[in-house]
C-alpha cells in the first residue's frame, strides 16, 4: 500500500499512516454492509412489488436486549420461477460456498439447465451456516415454488456434503439424487492416480448407453491393473536393490 500510493500520488507515507487509513476504511465498508441487512425487509417488500408472486422469506433471531440478527433469506423471483418451469430440464443443481466478505456466512444456489445446456439461475438463498436444518429450508421453499412436492420427476445433482444428502432423502425422496462428476472426480484422484484415467473417466460419466459406459469402466480397470503391475515391479526393484 506504502508503494502504490507513492508510485501514484507521489507521497511518501509511513506504514502506521497505512495501518490507520486502512482500519478507517474497513470500519467505513463494514459500517455500509450492516446498514444494508438493516434495509433487507425494504429490499424483500421491492421485490415483490417490482415482480409479484415472487418469494422472499426471511429468518432474524431476538437478542435478550430486543436487536435483531439477521440468520438467513431465501429469494425466487417469479420471472425466473416461470422460466424454469416452462423451458428447463427437470434437473437441479444445488450448492453452497462461503461469503468471505466482511459478513461472512454461505450462499446456497438452485441452477436449473436450459434448452441452450446453459445455466439458468433458479432460487438462492443466505445463511449463518449450511448445514441439515438450512438445506431442509431451502429445500422446502424450493419444492413449493416450483411445485414438485416429495420432487415426483425431479433430478437433483449436489456435492457429498452430509447435511444435504440427508436433508434431500427427507424433504424430496422421490427425486433422483446424483452427485457432481467433478466432486466424484477430486475423490477419484485419490485413489487412481495419473493423467491417463481422466479421459476414460469423463468417457464413463458422458456415455448415453450402458455398453459404452461399462467399456470406460473396463479401460479404468485394466488401466488401475497395469499401474498396480509396474509399481510393484519398481517396489520389488527397489528392495533388490538393497540386498545388492
Amino acid at each position: 500500500m506504502k508503494a502504490q500510493i507513492s508510485s501514484t500520488y507521489n507521497i511518501i507515507v509511513s506504514i502506521g499512516q497505512c495501518r490507520n487509513a486502512k482500519k478507517f476504511a474497513l470500519s467505513e465498508i463494514e459500517g455500509t454492509l450492516k446498514e444494508h441487512y438493516s434495509r433487507l425487509w425494504d429490499y424483500g417488500i421491492e421485490i415483490k412489488r417490482a415482480n409479484p408472486g415472487s418469494t422472499v422469506s426471511m429468518h432474524v433471531d431476538h437478542t435478550l436486549d430486543g436487536s435483531l440478527i439477521f440468520e438467513r433469506l431465501y429469494v425466487c423471483f417469479k420471472g425466473v420461477r416461470d422460466g424454469w418451469v416452462e423451458g428447463c430440464r427437470q434437473i437441479i443443481g444445488i450448492d453452497g460456498c462461503f461469503l468471505k466478505g466482511i459478513c461472512k456466512g454461505e450462499l446456497l444456489a438452485a441452477v436449473g439447465r436450459d434448452a441452450n445446456n446453459s445455466m439458468f439461475p433458479l432460487a438462492w438463498a443466505v445463511v449463518t451456516v449450511e448445514n441439515k436444518d438450512t438445506w431442509k429450508w431451502f429445500l422446502d421453499l424450493l419444492m413449493d415454488d416450483i411445485d414438485r412436492g416429495s420432487g415426483n420427476g425431479l433430478t437433483l445433482i449436489s456435492d457429498g456434503h452430509k447435511g444435504l444428502i440427508e436433508a434431500i432423502k427427507e424433504r424430496v425422496p422421490h427425486a433422483e439424487h446424483r452427485l457432481c462428476a467433478r466432486h466424484i472426480l477430486a475423490n477419484f484422484n485419490t485413489r487412481f492416480k495419473g493423467e491417463h484415467f481422466i479421459k476414460p473417466f469423463w468417457r464413463a460419466v458422458k456415455a448415453t448407453t450402458k455398453q459404452r459406459h461399462e467399456a470406460a469402466m473396463q479401460e479404468i480397470k485394466e488401466l488401475d491393473r497395469g499401474h498396480l503391475i509396474i509399481s510393484w515391479r519398481g517396489t520389488l526393484n527397489v528392495i533388490a536393490g538393497l540386498f545388492k
